[in-house]
């Protein structure tokens, strides 16, 4: 399909004859649409240049070679030339015309190379019959030199593919616009020769890269010529360039058939070496393929050798072509896609899974009905046999195939690849097999490949750690309702592997919704509760109580549920609430069911705040009845609740805490030593401190140890109070003075003493109103010490750290 392009003639006018009225050469004849730019472009760079020499000797026009000139410079003009001889008004020798097409838009041309236009029938000879003259409309014809014959031409000639590649390389760099590259000149006497290898040259050239090479044929001043090609007549004597004296210029000498050493660019070589053994219009159709790509030359070249020559790329190759075919400009995907998708499926044996998968998604994108069954065939096929050579599978899941190529006679053949591969693979492949039919959404015949599964089920329960990620597999619940039959049949027959099992195997056993019905969820559960975070512990008490809620039998299916969840780990505090919220009231589980927390409770364990809330809720609710000593602690627990609360105030109650003290079991406080002597020495009353370690001894000798560095470090009133108590071992009776060894009671009395005697008279009566709260025999005792150590003050003075 070609366009419409303005025209010009200019020639030598009589008067009257040109536009411009007078005698003279002058533009004779324009179309309307024809533009001062336009002229001026095709004055100064494309008029025939009939040569100096040849006129002074009068030869006979006939010995004049025609020309053909094209450029381009912002508007693209092409112009024939002949000699016509004399002027029209006199005898001088030098009258020409050009005939010029002129357009702005390169589509004008279509596919055609301006070097064919050589000979074309619509060329003028003559002037116009006025100054005006008609368009080149759209339908125009090109010369006869045609890609056929290109061809055959270059074959016919000796080195002709050596002389076209070389011809191609000097062009493709003038077409790149690289500054360095050279102009080309041909030497020749006949502007035939010189156009047809133009034309063959640049018919391995994009269409839109060649109409941007302008060429000059012939010129007689080469060196003033704006085009990048040009020809020159060995006979006008208007340049002395040649092979060997090249005057900047790549030279192709066409009268003695020889030519400047020029590299050779890859896609020369590629193009030529195709053009000569291929189709020539299929050639040059991949040639303004590889152009209408998008992509690098080498990865678009491989594309329009597929798309055109239907040639089978190399491996690499196929996923450039499958990238393209996915990511491509849709025109033009459109138009070869079909073909090209067809050339894969016919040899999908050479293709890995990888480039599969492109061409699959190159069907759905590109709405490819015809070709989209064989190409998810071809997928699943390279990925089965992947999956049964190397254990790998591709990540994630595949679309469902495109809905106008896939029927039942498809899934059927796609369900039958997989039981054929499920029947002969062993265990690992069988896995990898399951997880390519979850890849692509496609069921798999259990039942079809019962005795292939049960292997692989026997196997897998001796194998655990494979560890089989059987949320691929789309026949998950089957077969893991296989293996926990398997496993089951292991427990019945050693019931001692309980634990084992579950620990080895919660992961694969838990299911949504989860429901504790015999020994192996219970292990499963119990194991979890051990491995899961805490939000999900949570997660899993709710589920499993909520189906216990929902079994016939409710009471007997919660007892299960709880059994399993915290026989072997204690529950949290928002996980008792749940079972608070959900269990039905009166309901009195087994006490065995919390058992864990029972140990952690009695047997030295340091139980947290959460453990005492847990077990208030509990017994609250009437959801445990412990043992008689856990009722105990439980009791005692609840009185040292209150009491560390109150020593934690800034008034604390020393007496409440006096008559406390006694009912809290020595079992309690011993659990919780450590934060209860953490809040003894937090307590601003020394009194409340004394009645916790009177009822408490065994909390003494701890308390003095983590006491004397406060005194040290920043004695505070209280803190220099219980130790005076603490230095007198009769006043505080035989049990908390055996706590107190020698040492720490020794150093006790030296900061007790030294802060006696160096502290002001203010916080020495501070300190007073404290022992006063002690009882009398205390303020007896603190004023013995007052009076024998604030009597010898001055010693003070050699105390090297003063105290407060």
């Amino acid at each position: 399909m070609t366009g419409q392009f303005e025209t010009l003639i200019y020639t030598d006018c009589r008067p009257g004859q040109g536009l411009q009225g007078t005698a003279g050469f002058q533009f004779q004849a324009r179309s309307p649409g024809v533009d001062g730019e336009s002229m001026d472009i095709v004055r100064k760079s494309l008029l025939y240049e009939p040569p100096g020499r040849w006129m002074r000797e009068r030869r006979p026009v006939e010995d004049y070679p025609p020309s053909l000139a094209h450029i381009h410079k912002g508007v693209f003009a092409t112009s024939a030339g002949v000699y016509l001889g004399k002027e029209t008004n006199g005898s001088r020798e030098g009258n020409q015309l050009t005939h010029s097409i002129v357009t702005r838009e390169p589509a004008a041309y279509g596919l055609v190379r301006p070097a064919q236009m050589f000979q074309a029938p619509f060329w003028r000879t003559q002037p116009a019959e006025s100054t005006t003259c008609p368009t080149l409309d759209a339908g125009w014809e090109p010369g006869p030199f045609d890609a056929v014959r290109a061809q055959e031409f270059v074959r016919s000639q000796d080195k002709g593919a050596d002389l076209l590649r070389a011809l191609l390389s000097a062009l493709q760099r003038l077409a790149s616009g690289k500054a360095k590259a050279r102009r080309i000149l041909f030497v020749a006497r006949d502007p035939v020769l010189v156009l047809r290898w133009l034309t063959a040259a640049t018919l391995l050239m994009p269409q839109r890269s060649a109409l941007r090479v302008g060429f000059k044929i012939f010129t007689a001043n080469p060196a003033y010529a704006d085009q990048q090609v040009l020809a020159v007549h060995p006979d006008w004597g208007v340049s002395e360039a040649a092979v060997d004296n090249d005057h900047g210029y790549t030279v192709f000498d066409l009268v003695r058939h020889v030519w400047s050493e020029v590299d050779s660019t890859a896609p020369a070589r590629r193009w030529v070496a195709l053009f000569l053994a291929e189709d020539p219009y299929d050639v040059v159709d991949a040639v303004e393929v590889t152009a209408a790509t998008r992509l690098p030359d080498e990865a678009a070249a491989t594309v329009a050798v597929t798309a055109v020559l239907r040639r089978k790329p190399t491996r690499a190759g196929a996923q450039v072509v499958a990238s393209w075919l996915r990511d491509g400009p849709q025109s033009l995907v459109g138009v070869y896609g079909g073909p090209m998708l067809d050339l894969f499926v016919e040899t999908a044996a050479d293709w890995p899974p990888a480039t599969l998968f492109v061409l699959d998604e190159a069907t759905r994108r590109g709405g490819f009905t015809e070709q989209a069954a064989r190409v998810r065939l071809s997928l699943l096929a390279a990925e089965l046999e992947l999956a049964r050579t190397t254990g790998g599978v591709g990540s994630g899941r595949i679309p469902p195939p495109l809905a106008g190529g896939w029927g039942a006679p498809e899934a059927k053949e796609a369900a039958d690849k997989i039981a054929e591969a499920l029947r002969s693979a062993r265990a690992a492949e069988f896995e990898a097999v399951l997880r390519v039919a979850g890849r692509f959404g496609l069921p798999v015949p259990v039942a079809a490949v019962e005795p292939a599964v049960r292997r692989f089920v026997a196997d897998w329960a001796e194998h655990p750690e494979r560890g089989y990620r059987s949320e691929l597999w789309p026949c998950r619940a089957e077969i893991e309702g296989l293996l926990r039959g398997e496993l089951e049949r292991r427990l019945a027959a050693d019931p001692e592997r309980v634990h084992e099992l579950g620990d080895t195997w919660w992961q694969v056993l838990l299911r949504h919704p989860m429901r504790v019905e015999n020994s192996l969820d219970a292990a499963a559960v119990s194991a979890a509760m051990r491995h899961l975070a805490v939000p999900y512990r949570l997660e899993l008490v709710r589920e499993c109580l909520e189906s216990a809620m929902r079994a016939p039998d409710v009471a007997a299916a919660l007892h299960r549920a709880a059994a399993g969840l915290w026989l072997s780990t204690p529950p949290t505090l928002p996980e008792a609430e749940v079972l608070a919220e959900l269990a039905p009231p009166g309901l009195a589980l087994d006490s065995m069911v919390f058992a864990s927390l029972g140990r952690r409770l009695l047997d030295g364990m340091r139980p947290g705040d959460e453990d005492m809330a847990v077990a208030r809720l509990l017994t609250g609710r009437r959801l445990w009845v412990p043992e008689t000593n856990m009722e105990h602690m439980l009791v005692g627990g609840l009185g040292l609740d209150w009491v560390l609360n109150e020593l934690a105030r800034q008034n604390p109650d020393y007496v409440e805490i006096t008559l406390t003290m006694p009912r809290i079991g020595m079992d309690a406080i011993a659990a919780r030593a450590e934060p209860t002597i953490e809040r003894l020495l937090e307590t601003s009353v020394a009194a409340a401190a004394y009645a916790v370690l009177s009822a408490a001894p065994i909390l003494t000798g701890r308390f003095a140890q983590q006491l004397y560095p406060k005194l040290r470090k920043n004695p505070q009133i209280p803190h220099v109070v219980i130790a005076f108590v603490l230095i007198h071992p009769r006043q505080i009776g035989p049990d908390m003075a055996k706590e107190v060894d020698d040492r720490s009671r020794e150093e006790l009395r030296a900061v007790v003493t030294t802060w006696v005697a160096r502290c002001s008279d203010g916080r020495l009566e501070e300190a007073k109103a404290q022992v006063d709260l002690l009882g009398p025999q205390w303020m007896a005792l603190w004023r013995e010490l007052v009076r024998n150590t604030r009597r010898a003050r001055g010693w003070r003075r050699l105390v090297p750290r003063p105290l407060r």
